[in-house]
């Protein structure tokens, strides 16, 4: 019998603000058949994991990892925001699942786990746990890094940090290019990482595509040279700069903010001609006006569903090997605007949470957290 001190990361639901430390006793001897002891390894944090809070409740973010008390399941009120990270086995009683392997997939903002394994493979594997409320089987599966064609032990902080957000870039660039003719297409939060990757994979397969979309890039007056100087899109203009848009064309609008006033401002300024607006994130979370897609008639884009689509389609292997193919090109063209940035230690994570929900952290900075 091994007893294991864990440490969780708890977040009060209904003030994001307010975090709490709290300490667990594991004992391996309690695992049950099926289930595996997962340790924290390290774990990427961005804008994105903020919006997993800040849409907890609406977009069921918050079941993945209950925080429950140690005593009884009941409802205490936080929650434990879910991060992409990298784990070793350190405990398994599946037999298909040996101590010491590491993995790859969504993690609780804590430094152990236990899951219950299922729908073991070589490639990896899910945790299907009955009191994971999951909503897509997309966040329930682990890769096994010696098996996974996109791992490079010596990028980690960019798998860890763009990997997950390069997923939705993947196939949303997919979805795009399956409907997209002559249009603008306008990209908010153009900075974001998500957006980033997407302007590439949309600008690097025009020409293959044979096709005529412009791949637009709207911003803040600050990031304008920064998202210019990435060459990811055709063209870039700040919000402030709305009315430089012409009304020669069809505008698609792919939007990573969620924020209705600068909706509505593109409304105003693009009139009809603003023919599409997809919803994909979230990064404007405070934002005091956010978009109704009933009234917009815009589509809300869940990345999860994409993914499920062309893995049954293309097969799990072909799929993960054309993702990994594209991430390494985005990685490459993009290495040198970023640097990596470590945060080891409860204090230093609950720091970096907390610098990013106020939006005062680094935005270039790859975060790498880690419990010890």
């Amino acid at each position: 019998m091994t007893t294991i001190h864990s440490q969780q990361i708890w977040i009060n639901q209904q003030d994001l603000a307010d975090t709490k430390v709290v300490e667990r006793e594991l004992s391996t001897s309690d695992l049950q058949p099926d289930e595996v002891l997962l340790e924290t390894d390290s774990f990427g944090f961005s804008a994105n994991n903020i919006t997993y809070a800040a849409l907890g409740f609406k977009m069921g973010f918050w079941g993945f990892f209950p925080a429950t008390d140690s005593h009884d399941s009941s409802d205490t009120g936080f929650g434990i925001v879910p991060v992409w990270g990298f784990a070793t086995v350190k405990a398994s009683r599946h037999s298909g699942i040996k101590e010491g392997e590491k993995v790859f997939g969504y993690l609780p903002m804590a430094s152990h786990w236990v899951i219950k394994a299922g729908k073991v493979a070589p490639h990896g594997f899910s945790d299907i746990h009955e009191k994971r409320k999951s909503i897509s089987p997309v966040y329930d599966q682990y890769l096994r890094c010696f098996a996974d064609p996109g791992y490079d032990a010596s990028r980690e902080a960019w798998q860890l940090n763009f990997r997950p957000l390069y997923m939705t870039s993947f196939v949303l660039d997919d979805f795009v290019a399956e409907k997209a003719r002559d249009e603008t297409l306008l990209l908010s939060s153009a900075s974001s990482k998500t957006a980033l990757g997407t302007a590439q994979l949309l600008k690097d397969k025009k020409a293959p595509r044979k096709a005529s979309y412009r791949v637009v890039g709207l911003t803040s007056k600050a990031n304008v040279d920064k998202v210019k100087a990435s060459e990811c899109y055709d063209a870039v203009y700040s919000y402030d700069d709305l009315s430089e848009l012409g009304h020669d064309s069809r505008y698609w609008l792919l939007d990573f903010a969620a924020n209705g006033t600068l909706i509505n401002n593109l409304a105003k300024q693009l009139g009809d001609n603003l023919s599409a607006v997809t919803l994909i994130g979230a990064t404007d979370w405070k934002a005091q006006e956010k978009p109704n897609p009933k009234l917009l008639d815009a589509e809300i884009f869940f990345a999860p569903a994409r993914v499920k689509l062309r893995q049954s389609e293309w097969g799990h292997d072909e799929f993960l090997t054309k993702y990994a193919n594209a991430w390494q090109r985005f990685a490459s063209k993009v290495s040198d605007q970023f640097f990596e940035q470590s945060h080891c230690g409860t204090e230093a994570i609950t720091q970096l949470y907390l610098d990013t929900l106020n939006g005062s952290g680094q935005a270039r900075a790859l975060n790498v957290a880690s419990f010890d």
